[in-house]
Order: structure tokens, then C-alpha cells, then sequence
């Protein structure tokens, strides 16, 4: 509908019982000519909220790692593969991008300096310094206020966790032992904490509370690592190679410790990420030959690449 407004539009959804012909649901968005695609995916997750109670994943992005430049730069594009779009031009290495809770700020690791760093990027691409400690700063994981994170730092010396504010400054160590602490993911409450460590001898997933006590290792077999904490609170995705052999995603229940998995070694899969409501996971597959964007269900069926993005593509995080 045209809302007689230079440059901008007014979308009415509504959805009808066909058996009553009623309408029971309505909604109206008004918007910047353009952004179409983006109500419509709205809506979608409207009707997706009325009759599961959640809402639907139309209007959200997944953040990663892309390297079409020839450099490895921080990239965003929807959920279904639609709106690539560059948001670094370091040339350089990046990694492990997280989106803040809110969708708006994004960390992850930049080599530009020479040396790992830790920064904040805004989806405009403005960029502010978050951690540049000596040693090792990289693969940090944001509380559910947004108000600090959880970061590997070094500090020359083996990497441990450490809770810091947004400025950077720590607020206080979370491990310390002479094993290499790193991966960290917070529970959906922000009071447990999952990552991996070496301290068998190889790299498994542990979790614990955020007052350090309770340390469990949750894994037993394998090289595990990449530590996904699902938002419904009951799972941790992550990734695993048994004797040497492909990579691949497995979960764990926490409620049995019942692990399951979810890829059978085509190609390398991993690096796996939650939606937002839980019920799906975005990873990283080599099974077409490069490292590619994928999505399957919480279950591991059905997957599908995401869109036909050029270059190769690692570390994805799925935000709001």
C-alpha cells in the first residue's frame, strides 16, 4: 500500500480461519521502499509466533567469516543466504565473530595489528579496540545483559577466561590452570559457562558455573571443540573428530549427557551455531568441496546450504 509518504510504504498481513473467516491475526508495517523483503519476513515470523509462541527466524542474520577477498574479513548476510554484505575491509585475518544480545554490536578477533586483538563492530563497520593485552586476545562470548563478555586472553602466558566489561578492562578470572582454556559459550541465563580445554591431554568440552564451581567435563571421547550453548538451555552443539577422521557436529542433552550426532562425515563439518529459537543450527561444511555455510534442524535433518555465498566461509554465529 502506498502511503503517499515519498520513499516509504505501509504492508497489512492477515491471516484468516478458513474455517470461521475470521481474521485472527493482523498486522501492519510501515517501512522504507527497499525494505519489502524485510516486512514480509516480519510478518512470517509473526504467524510463525502465533501458532508456536515463538517467533519465527525471517528477519534474523548470521555473522561469519569470509575470505572471496583473498583476506579473511567479518561478513553478515540473512538467515536463508539473501543481503551478503561486507562489514570489514582489515585485510588481514579475522575470526570468531559474536553478535551482541541485541543485534547490534558484534566482537571478534582481528590479526591486523600484527598480533591477535579482540574488537567491537558495529553493523555500520565503525570499530572500537575491546581487548590488545600481550599475548593471546581472541574468542569471546557475550553475557545475556551485553554489559561484559567472557575472553581468552594470555596475557603471555596459557590461555584462561576472564570476564570483562565492554571498555575491555577484567573484571576477574573465570579459569586457571596450565591447560589452554579457550571457545567459551554462555547458557541462555548467563550463569554456566561452556568451553574448551586441553587438560586431559586433547581438547574437550567442560562446563561450569560462572563462580568456577562445578567444573564437569561433558565430553569423553574424541577432539572436541567449538562449544554452542543452545538458547532452550538443555544442549551444547559442538565439534568433534574421532581418531583422526572427519570433523563433525554432535550434540549433548544435559539433563542425560546423552550425546547425538548430527553429521556423518560428509566432508568437515563445523564451528555449529544456534538460531535463535533454538531449533536450528548454521555450520560450517566442506562436503561441495569448500568451506561452506549450511543449516539443518536441531535434529540434524534437512540440510541446506545458505544461499550461494563466493569464497569460503567459517566461524558463522547466528543472531536476532
Amino acid at each position: 500500500v502506498d502511503t503517499g509518504w515519498f520513499g516509504r510504504f505501509k504492508f497489512v498481513g492477515m491471516l484468516h480461519d478458513v474455517n470461521t473467516q475470521q481474521v485472527i491475526l493482523k498486522k501492519e508495517y510501515v517501512a522504507e521502499r527497499g525494505d519489502e523483503r524485510h516486512a514480509a519476513h516480519l510478518w512470517a515470523d509473526e504467524i510463525v509466533r502465533y501458532f508456536l509462541g515463538a517467533p519465527g527466524m525471517g528477519h534474523t542474520r548470521i555473522v561469519f567469516v569470509n575470505d572471496a577477498t583473498g583476506k579473511k574479513e567479518v561478513c553478515l548476510v540473512d538467515y536463508d543466504g539473501r543481503n551478503f554484505k561486507r562489514l570489514t575491509n582489515d585485510r588481514s585475518i579475522a575470526l570468531f565473530p559474536k553478535f551482541s544480545p541485541d543485534g547490534k554490536t558484534i566482537v571478534y578477533t582481528s590479526f591486523r595489528a600484527g598480533t591477535p586483538e579482540l574488537h567491537l563492530l558495529g553493523l555500520d563497520g565503525q570499530k572500537a579496540p575491546l581487548c590488545r593485552y600481550s599475548g593471546l586476545n581472541s574468542s569471546a562470548a557475550w553475557l545475556p545483559d551485553g554489559n561484559a563478555l567472557v575472553a581468552t586472553l594470555s596475557f603471555g602466558r596459557n590461555p584462561d577466561l576472564y570476564l570483562v566489561d565492554r571498555r575491555g578492562a577484567v573484571l576477574r578470572a573465570l579459569t586457571s590452570s596450565v591447560a589452554v582454556e579457550t571457545a567459551p559459550s554462555l547458557s541462555p541465563d548467563g550463569l554456566h559457562l561452556a568451553f574448551t580445554s586441553d587438560r586431559p591431554g586433547y581438547p574437550q568440552i567442560y562446563t561450569m558455573d560462572m563462580n568456577g564451581s562445578n567444573l564437569r567435563r561433558r565430553t569423553e571421547s574424541g577432539e572436541c571443540d567449538s562449544p554452542a550453548w543452545s538458547p532452550l538451555g538443555d544442549s551444547i552443539a559442538y565439534t568433534k573428530s574421532v581418531f583422526g577422521g572427519r570433523y563433525d557436529i554432535y550434540v549433548t542433552e544435559l539433563g542425560t549427557d546423552a550425546e547425538r550426532r548430527l553429521t556423518w562425515g560428509e566432508g568437515n563439518n563445523e564451528n555449529p551455531a544456534w538460531s535463535p529459537d533454538g531449533r536450528y543450527l548454521v555450520f560450517v561444511s566442506t562436503r561441495r568441496g569448500r568451506e561452506e555455510l549450511w543449516v539443518m534442524g536441531a535434529d540434524g535433518s534437512n540440510p541446506q546450504p545458505v544461499g550461494n555465498i563466493p569464497g569460503r566461509s567459517f566461524t558463522p554465529n547466528w543472531g536476532p
